[in-house]
């Protein structure tokens, strides 16, 4: 590795004090195959849960779930012929899904004109990772396809949930986002920029979504400090034990949200937020603590976004993520 000259100390340092210290930097759900969250093996099962009762909130995005699994069974998946198949590692998987939204007040039956709609996802997603040790780079891509609306059982998922922490009971669900078609693709690429000794790394962070669930482009940097192992890591440290803090602050250039603007296809939502009061330009900030051992994965996370409508606000919300290798 090369040294890292006075400049580049500096950049250093005032780059993790923006990544720790800033607020300004605030939201598009879930990315769970980023170089901070990478599991190190081919073989994995991770369950991965948001919920705003971390951040005491209830509006917005405010719970998801999903179900990943990573095999090399699913090289055979007809779908990996949409992938961008480079030289490099491979790991292949697929996920279930499911997200829910809903406005300020869950407890009010009439629509909440100026606010989030409610609205849920339920989807399965094919994904391909793709590292290249010797760029020291991650290539990610995905294709999902699913459904929007009552379909998505987004109101029995809250109610559930609801019941069994004693809240209050959600009764604006008449007035959701009508059932629709999901389908979209997403490509995102990773590059290391810097690595301290396997205990400061520094990635750029670029990606694209195309579909009727998310089109969007973005880009940003993402930074972790303390025990790391990644795939674009040093080969120096031999522990299977990682524990580190990260951050990834990002900005997005929005196109379509079908999570506030109703399906693509189906356009008879009582409801919606028109594309006119659609934030273009928004940002993304997830930060957290993650700890790994030979085969366990375990990550606490918090993000902050900023508002995504013209009428809408600052949100956040935590989630935790549990990990096996099989």
């Amino acid at each position: 590795m090369k040294k890292i000259k006075s400049g580049k100390i500096g950049f250093i340092i005032s780059f993790i004090l923006s990544l720790f210290l800033s607020e300004s930097l605030n939201a598009q759900k879930f990315s769970n195959t980023t170089i901070y969250r990478d599991f190190p093996s081919e073989k994995y099962i991770r369950l991965n849960y948001d919920n705003d009762v971390f951040t005491d909130s209830d509006h917005g995005y405010t719970q998801g779930i999903t179900l990943e699994v990573v095999h090399p069974t699913f090289k055979r998946n007809p779908l990996n012929i949409l992938f961008f198949n480079k030289n490099s590692e491979k790991k292949y998987g697929l996920s279930i899904e499911h997200l829910t939204f809903t406005p300020s007040v869950i407890g009010n039956d009439k629509i909440q004109f100026g606010d989030q709609p409610f609205a849920a996802a339920l989807y399965i997603k094919s994904f391909q990772i793709n590292d290249n040790f010797q760029k020291k780079s991650r290539f990610y891509s995905s294709f999902l396809i699913g459904v929007l609306g009552p379909i998505a059982l987004g109101k029995e998922g809250q109610s559930f949930v609801h019941r069994i922490i004693d809240n209050l009971e959600p009764i604006g669900w008449k007035n959701q986002i009508t059932n629709d078609l999901l389908l979209n693709y997403e490509i995102n690429y990773e590059k290391q920029i810097i690595n301290f000794q396997d205990f400061l790394l520094i990635n750029s962070d670029t990606g694209f979504r195309l579909g009727s669930l998310y089109t969007d482009l973005s880009a940003g940097l993402s930074g972790m400090i303390g025990l790391i192992k990644t795939p674009s890591s040093l080969k120096s440290r031999n522990s299977k034990f990682q524990i580190y803090l990260y951050a990834n602050p990002k900005l997005y250039a929005v196109a379509f949200d079908a999570s506030l603007q109703g399906g693509l296809f189906n356009k008879k939502s009582i409801y919606v937020i028109d594309s006119s009061d659609i934030e273009k330009i928004k940002s993304r900030i997830d930060f957290g603590i993650t700890l790994k051992t030979g085969g366990f994965y375990f990550e606490y996370t918090r993000t902050q976004i900023s508002k995504e409508y013209t009428t809408g606000g600052k949100e956040t919300w935590g989630g935790i993520r549990l990990g096996v290798r099989i």
